[in-house]
C-alpha cells in the first residue's frame, strides 16, 4: 500500500535511535559508527520535540535498525503524542514479522514502513546482509506488513554488482507480493562498501550495466507504481528524466557533513573523505567546485547548452564575510549542477558547453538538445 506520492516532497525530522543493527550488510555505509548502543528514551524526546518545535509533522525514525531499540513502540507512541502527523520507520524487516510487535507498533501510531531489501530470492539476499535466514524473515515481516490496515509499506533497494543484473526481476517480485512505492538507491562508497568494491561497485557508464537499470525503470512507467531513485548521477537516467531526484536533495546532502564543510570553508581543513573515493562519491562535482573556489576566490556559471538560446548570465560565486555552505550549495544547484545527454558527444560545441541544468533537464527532458553536427575535417 503506498501513498500515491503523497508527502514525497514534505519536509521530514529524521531520528536516529540505534547505533546498531542485526544484520551486517556488505554495503554499509556507517557500519564503523556501530557501537552497540540504543539512543536514550530521553535524548530521542528532545530530539522529536527539536522537530516539533521547526513545525516539523513527519518524522522518520531510522538507525542503524532501529527496531531492536528496547523501547521502539515507546518512541512511536511519544511522537505520536508529541503532535507527528506521519510516523515512518526504515527498517530491515525483520522484527516485523512477529505479530504482536507489528500490531503494537500500528496502535501506537507507525504509519509507514520502508522496509531495506536487496534481493528476491535467499541467496541473494542473505549474502548482501551477511545473515542467514534474514530473506526469510523480513519477508514475512513484510507480508504481514502489506495485510496491516491503514500501513503504508515501501521498499528500499540499494543498487550494487550483484543485484543490478537483476533488479527488474527483484522489483516484479515484490509488486508481486503487493508493493507499489520502491526506491533505488546508490551505492554510497564508505564503510563496508568501500571495503567491498571489488564485489559490490557498478559503473553505470558501462552499456550492460545501464541496460539492466533502464530495464528496471521501465516500470515507473506503471500509473500503479511509484519509483524514486536516490544519488544516481542524472546522466544515467536518460530517458527516465522524471526519476532524476530533485535537484534540493543536495541540500540534505550537504547538511549532513554540515561539520565537514564547516571545517573546511572556515578552517581550511579539507575534507578527510577527498581521495580515492571521489570518482564514485555523489557529491564528487560538488566539492570539485568547491576546492576551485578555494583556489580562485570565485567561481563562474556554467555555460550551456550552447544548442539552444542562450540563457541570462549570472553573477560568478564569491563567499561573503560569513561564509555559508548552503548558499554555495544554492549557487551549485542553480548555476553549476549540470548533467550531458549521450548525444552530447559527438556535438560540434561539445569541447565547449557544459550541457544543461539539472532543475531543466527534470522539466523539460534531454530531449530538447539539439547537437550541432561536426564538420567532415574537424
Amino acid at each position: 500500500m503506498a501513498d500515491n506520492g503523497q508527502g514525497a516532497s514534505e519536509k521530514r525530522h529524521w531520528v536516529r535511535i540505534t547505533r546498531y543493527c542485526n544484520q551486517r550488510c556488505l554495503f554499509c555505509l556507517d557500519r564503523s559508527t556501530h557501537d552497540g548502543s540504543a539512543v536514550p528514551i530521553e535524548s530521542v524526546k528532545r530530539e522529536l520535540a527539536l522537530g516539533r518545535k521547526q513545525g516539523l509533522t513527519r518524522v522518520v525514525i531510522s538507525g542503524g535498525e532501529p527496531t531492536v531499540h528496547p523501547r521502539f513502540v515507546d518512541i512511536v507512541a511519544l511522537a505520536r503524542d508529541l503532535g507527528y502527523r506521519h510516523i515512518q520507520a526504515i527498517s530491515n524487516g525483520r522484527r516485523f514479522c512477529y505479530a504482536d510487535f507489528r500490531n503494537s507498533a500500528v496502535a501506537a501510531g507507525l504509519r509507514e514502513v520502508t522496509f531495506s531489501l536487496h534481493g528476491h530470492t535467499a541467496a541473494l539476499h542473505d549474502h548482501l546482509t551477511q545473515v542467514p535466514g534474514s530473506f526469510v524473515q523480513a519477508l514475512a515481516g513484510l507480508r504481514g506488513a502489506l495485510a496491516a490496515k491503514g500501513l503504508i509499506v515501501s521498499v528500499d533497494v540499494v543498487i550494487n554488482r550483484l543485484n543490478l543484473p537483476v533488479l527488474r526481476e527483484l522489483l516484479d517480485f515484490y509488486i508481486g507480493l503487493g508493493v507499489r512505492e520502491f526506491d533505488l538507491l546508490a551505492l554510497v562508497p564508505f564503510g563496508s562498501a568501500w571495503r567491498n568494491r571489488e564485489e559490490l561497485f557498478c559503473e553505470f557508464s558501462d552499456p550492460e550495466m545501464l541496460r539492466h537499470l533502464h530495464r528496471a525503470l521501465e516500470l515507473s512507467r506503471r500509473r500503479d507504481l511509484h519509483i524514486w531513485t536516490n544519488r544516481l548521477r542524472p546522466e544515467h537516467l536518460e530517458g527516465f528524466e522524471n526519476l532524476i531526484q530533485p535537484p534540493e536533495k543536495i541540500f540534505d546532502e550537504v547538511r549532513g557533513r554540515r561539520r565537514i564543510f564547516a571545517r573546511y570553508i572556515n578552517g581550511g581543513k579539507p575534507p578527510s573523505c577527498q581521495g580515492e573515493f571521489c570518482p564514485h562519491c555523489f557529491l564528487r562535482d560538488f566539492c570539485k567546485d568547491l576546492g576551485g573556489l578555494f583556489d580562485k576566490e570565485s567561481l563562474p556559471p556554467m555555460a550551456g547548452p550552447l544548442c539552444l538560446d542562450p540563457e541570462p548570465s549570472v553573477a560568478a560565486f564569491r563567499f561573503g564575510a560569513k561564509r555559508s555552505i548552503v548558499d554555495f550549495a544554492q549557487f551549485f544547484i542553480d548555476s553549476r549542477y549540470f548533467a550531458k545527454a549521450s548525444k552530447c558527444r559527438d556535438c560540434a560545441l561539445a569541447a565547449r558547453c557544459d550541457g544543461m541544468s539539472v532543475r531543466k533537464i527534470r522539466e523539460k527532458g534531454f530531449s530538447v538538445l539539439k547537437p550541432k553536427k561536426r564538420s567532415p575535417d574537424a
